[in-house]
This record gives structure tokens, sequence and C-alpha cells, in this order.
């Protein structure tokens, strides 16, 4: 019998590996909104690894197989993976992806440790080491709450990632959070499939940004909403990409505030158009790899400038990721120059010191999804 079951997955392996040589390689997952691996990528350094992975991302159906597979554990996990936490309905449907009330998406998966404690204290010391380091430069920290944030402990997450990474901070650098007292308010701000805020959650996150530094500088009035643009297209965000898209849809919103101003943006130090990604979304949707949220709001440059010509407003530099892409230009309008860094991209020839002088940086805003404020070592503040 085991004669038999060996020469079968022979068999099975041979089939598997002849339809990924002499068959069509796909390069591309839309459900899963990633690159695949080909037999291309496949390294005699890393043969192992390498071979492992074009295996699992070219066999035949491989989009269909994925999604029943995915359907068939979110059933299961219907049936046994429910729990009652904070007032929340909480379904695990995969070690990565859990789903609460009304079908909006959370990441899973996490649990915290000494260690992540411990990491999460390691980068509220490197914010403070920056304030100290540049003491003419008021330093402030915003942190754009997730629902993952304020579950307890009993299923896997916890606030006190947020509390050791404020414990860290010297009394001159200032805080403050997006205020989300109940799931009803969740839902009202954050994607039902994208661990990304929506454009309402990004409005009262750039007014808690404008409240926050205006306190010490003289920034004008929060614009007010003007128009809603809601795109007719399904959205699928990045938590449902892990689960293939086997989720409710969302569609893209986007807001136009009052008070309108004229600036100049540049994108590693070419000017060029912000809404040029929106132009071609609001006509095509999106047939891509890439989110919608990444497609209409552009993308993860190292270096963005935004410059409104205001002599009488402060200059600020903001160390941000993907987060920001929704209101960015809303906050800068508020300043004379805005250097936004997403560190994830830097390169070697990073110099801090040069940024803050060159343009003349009033305050700096530190501002990250909670994976990135606690545990991503690349969003580090390099300091000379």
């Amino acid at each position: 019998m085991r004669n038999k079951l060996f020469s079968l997955t022979l068999v099975l392996l041979f089939l598997l590996a002849s339809g990924i040589l002499f068959g069509a390689q796909k390069e591309a997952s839309v459900i899963e909104k990633r690159e695949l691996s080909t037999v291309e990528d496949i390294t005699l350094a890393d043969l192992s690894d390498t071979a492992e992975e074009t295996l699992k991302d070219q066999f035949v159906l491989r989009d269909s197989l994925n999604r029943m597979y995915y359907r068939t554990r979110i059933f299961f996990s219907s049936l046994f993976g429910k729990s009652n936490v904070n007032g929340a309905e909480v379904q695990v449907l995969t070690d990565e992806v859990s789903r609460i009330n009304n079908g909006y998406l959370l990441n899973s998966g996490l649990q915290y440790t000494k260690e992540e404690l411990q990491s999460a204290a390691s980068r509220g010391y490197n914010v403070n080491e920056f304030a100290q380091r540049y003491p003419e430069v008021k330093t402030y920290v915003y942190f754009p709450t997730r629902y993952e944030e304020l579950l307890s402990a009993d299923y896997g997450f916890a606030p006190e990632c947020q509390n050791s990474f404020k414990a860290q901070l010297s009394e001159g650098i200032q805080m403050a959070s997006l205020n989300i007292d109940s799931l009803e308010t969740y839902q009202n701000y954050y994607y039902k499939s994208d661990s990304h805020w929506n454009a309402y959650g990004a409005y009262q996150g750039y007014a808690d940004v404008i409240d926050l530094i205006g306190k010490d500088f003289d920034l004008g009035e929060v614009r007010k909403i003007k128009e809603e643009i809601t795109y007719p297209y399904d959205f699928y965000g990045n938590i449902s990409a892990k689960i293939c898209r086997l989720s409710e849809a969302d569609h893209l919103i986007d807001l136009k505030l009052e008070g309108e101003k004229t600036y100049d943006y540049y994108v590693n130090g070419e000017k060029t158009n912000l809404n040029s990604a929106k132009e071609e979304y609001a006509q095509k949707g999106n047939a891509t790899i890439f989110s919608d949220y990444d497609l209409y709001f552009g993308d993860n440059a190292y270096e963005r400038i935004f410059d409104f010509h205001q002599e009488d407003k402060p200059n600020l530099l903001i160390f941000a990721d993907s987060y920001i892409n929704t209101n960015m230009e809303w906050i800068a309008s508020h300043f004379n120059r805005t250097v936004i860094l997403d560190l994830r991209a830097r390169g070697a020839e990073f110099d801090l010191d040069r940024i803050l002088k060159e343009n003349g940086i009033d305050a700096a805003l530190v501002l990250y999804y909670y994976n990135n404020m606690y545990f991503n070592g690349n969003e580090y503040i390099p300091l000379p």
C-alpha cells in the first residue's frame, strides 16, 4: 500500500512539474493581488526554496483551487471559529485573517510577546532620540487606531504595544490617536476589506493632526468637506487578497475639501501631478494586481514634497507609510513646505541633517500603521 501511495505521489509531482515546465505560466494573480514565482525565479543557490515557491504558484487551476480551499476554511470557521470579544463577534477565518460584525476583515495572528513589547519600546525610544537630537524641531506622534488594537489579550491582541511605545516618549512629544469609541465608529472610518482607513477615517485623522500641531503653530481652520466621490467599481482590499477576495466588496471613496489651494508636488525630486492616477482609475477602474487603494492614491515613494508657497506657515516633515497617501495633500495645505518620507524605500544616501536643514523643518510628525509603528524595523528613523 505504501509503495502504491509513493508511486502515486511521484506521478502527481511529475505531472505538476511537467505542467510548470511546459505549460503556460501565470506571472500574477489578480485575486491575490501579487506577482507569482515562475521557473525563471528558480536559482541553484537557493534551489529548495525557489523551486517550492514556484510549485506553489504554478499548479494547474490554481485560482479555482485556491478559492475552493478558502471557501472550505471559511465555511468550517463559521461553525467552530466564532467568539465574542468586547461586544464584537470575531470569526477567525485563517491564520492571517479574521472577520468581525457585518463582514469587516481584520489582520489576525498577532501574538504580543515580550519580544514584541520590547520592539515597540525600542521604536518609541528611537522617536524620542530624534526629538532629543533636534530640539528645535517640534515632534508629534499620531496613531491611526485599528480595531485589532482594541481587542482583548485573550484574542491575541492587546493595547500594551502602544503603551510600551508611549512610555519611551518624553513630555515634549505631543501625541494623539484616532478615537475609536465603538465598533460603529470603526466601521465608519475603515474599509471592510482593507487595512487602510477610508476617506472619512482619513479626514478625521487629518483634522486630528491639524488640531495637534495647531496647538503650537498657527495653521488655520480645518477645511470642511465639499463633496464625496464614490466610485462604482467593486473594491477588494489588501486583507481580502489574503483569502482570494472571498469577502464583501467595498467601494472606494474620496473627498473634495473646501478652500483648495495651488501647490507644486514632487516625487523623488521630480515634479509631477498628484491626481493623474486618480483620473485613470475614474475612467478604467482596476484590473491590475495592485489594490485599488494603491492604484488610486499612488505608490509609496521614498520622498514626496508639497510646496504651497505659504511663507508665513511652518515647514513639516512627516515620517509615514501608505496611510498618509489619503490625506497628505489636506495636511500639507496648512503648511508652507511638507516633506514626506517613507523609510521603507530609503537608499544609502539618506542624510537626515541635510533634509532638516535644506527644508527648514519646524515640526516633525510620525504617522504609521500600527504594524509599522511598533514592529517594522525598516521604519526606524536613521539618526546620524
